[in-house]
């Protein structure tokens, strides 16, 4: 989905830089196998990382082969065969599932062509409702809890408000009073879609004395990629008229790296208390190393810092 997930690979040993490349490209089959030709498309970075990190915590050792690639018929690749795999079909599952609200997101930001890519994978994203219906409940509850927090500063949103069902009233008051709130700081949003990887990492395939960490590990993770996301794109959405945190709150170049820092802090924190299995330096060289060199990059992107307007946000008071 965002890319942002992923190893620090010129510090990757050999090995282990094969070893990632076999999940890859195990993914990438197991999406075609589940969802046809046209779902492979939807690969990323980050879901290759839960599918690591579910089998890592959980003990699976799937095996490995070299196949031929569709997309590079010359020569062979290895990679993790994914029959069995629990782990490679939650990623490819939770893959599908978020990359549809992705796609329904660009399209209400004004990226109609976005629609073209949507149309061939209607069939996939059905699919994938049908097999991961707690996940697709999650991430479309956190959605609509961003949706709201978004909609005093933009007009239109990808998911309007629904009537509320009797269980939902606790979802729906939260709704009022976050659009009743003037944002302060991107923690808010950030936390909204912490929590929505959070929950889906909870039907994740592994035991469960280990769903408290990786839960935590998800939530942290989260708020990184939202937070990295707004930064990345602030000058466009500024541009655009569209909403991001960052822009509303006046947040300054220090503010933004504060806040980052302490979400992949926290999310190392998590993480070492999982028990991980054989991928453990891989995942290592992600969250020791990754994160931050994705951050780097992220920030060494921008051509001059946003001004602050002399709101002054939560962490800055900090």
């Amino acid at each position: 989905m965002f890319g942002y997930i992923k190893p620090n690979i010129p510090e990757l040993r050999v090995r282990e830089k094969a070893r990632y490349d076999a999940w890859y490209c195990g993914l990438c089959r197991r999406l075609g196998a589940r969802y046809g030709t046209a779902a492979r498309a939807l690969l990323s970075f980050d879901c290759t990382f839960l599918a690591l990190l579910a089998a890592s915590v959980s003990g699976e050792d799937s095996p490995e082969d070299l196949l031929r690639c569709p997309f590079k018929p010359f020569g062979k690749k290895r990679a993790m065969l994914g029959s069995p795999s629990a782990a490679l079909d939650f990623a490819a599952d939770v893959c599908v599932i978020l990359s549809e609200f992705k796609l329904s997101d660009d399209i209400a930001d004004g990226k109609p062509l976005r629609i073209a890519a949507k149309l061939p994978l209607l069939c996939a994203f059905k699919k994938a409702r049908l097999r991961r219906p707690e996940v697709y409940a999650a991430v479309k509850k956190h959605m609509r809890e961003l949706a709201s927090v978004e909609a005093p500063y933009r007009g239109s949103r990808a998911f309007p408000r629904r009537k509320a069902a009797k269980n939902d009233s606790a979802a729906e008051l939260r709704s009022q009073t976050l659009r009743s709130q003037t944002l302060r700081s991107p923690d808010l949003p950030a936390n909204i879609f912490g929590e929505m990887l959070r929950d889906v990492l909870a039907s994740a395939p592994v035991p469960q004395k280990e769903l408290p960490a990786l839960k935590e590990t998800g939530f942290f993770i989260g708020r990184f990629i939202y937070l990295c996301d707004a930064w990345d794109d602030r000058e466009s959405d500024k541009k655009h008229s569209l909403f991001n945190p960052f822009n509303i709150c006046g947040c300054t170049r220090d503010d933004a790296e504060f806040i980052i820092n302490i979400s992949i802090n926290s999310a190392i924190s998590a993480y070492n208390l999982l028990s991980t299995g054989r991928d453990r330096a891989i995942l290592d060289s992600i969250l020791f190393q990754g994160l931050f060199a994705v951050s780097d990059a992220v920030f060494a992107k921008e051509k001059q810092p946003l001004p602050n307007d002399g709101i002054t946000t939560a962490a800055h008071k900090a």
